[in-house]
């Protein structure tokens, strides 16, 4: 289990932010908690994952409910992906 933090772009702030219990639900399937934090100045989002099950993540991200979901978001690709550098401070 690992930390991972997601950042993206996002087509309509509000409507990305009004989506909150359905990330909740889906991101429960792969990590213990969640943090959201908002770009000052653009419409780009970082989700900070505690505890994460990597292949549980992928699977979840990979699903066509995560795609729907996206869509209905207002996500917009590319999502950048950031695992824990064990040793690396």
């Amino acid at each position: 289990m690992t930390p991972v933090v997601v950042t993206h772009a996002v087509g309509n702030m509000d409507t990305w932010l009004g989506g909150g219990e359905v990330r909740t639900k889906t991101f429960s399937r792969f990590c213990s908690g969640h943090r959201v934090f908002k770009h000052t100045d653009q419409d780009r989002v970082s989700i900070i994952f505690d505890n994460v099950g990597l292949d549980k993540m992928k699977t979840t991200f990979q699903s066509s409910e995560a795609a729907a979901s996206k869509v209905q978001h207002t996500v917009i690709e590319p999502i950048e992906i950031y695992i824990e550098v064990k040793g690396g401070s």
